[in-house]
């Protein structure tokens, strides 16, 4: 599962709680909704690509992960 963070088109802010219950019917779990159209959550890679085609989502960024060695460890 992916984090990721997901912008709902200003057109459908009125409409938040509603667009927030059908992303998660595909499979979103939402962890922080805000009112100003901000929705955080993680998904599965095949739940995120239907989001991605969603009219109400203005864009839809997956977390990164980076990986850091311990220290003392050789760099590669």
């Amino acid at each position: 599962m992916r984090q990721i963070v997901i912008t709902i088109s200003e057109i459908y802010l009125d409409r938040l709680s509603v667009v927030a219950q059908q992303l998660h019917q595909e499979g979103l779990i939402i962890t922080h909704l805000y009112e100003f159209g901000v929705i955080i959550g993680v998904a599965e890679d095949n739940t995120i690509s239907r989001i991605r085609n969603h009219k109400e989502v203005a864009s839809l960024v997956e977390e990164k992960q980076v990986d850091i060695p311990p220290p003392g460890k050789e760099i590669q």
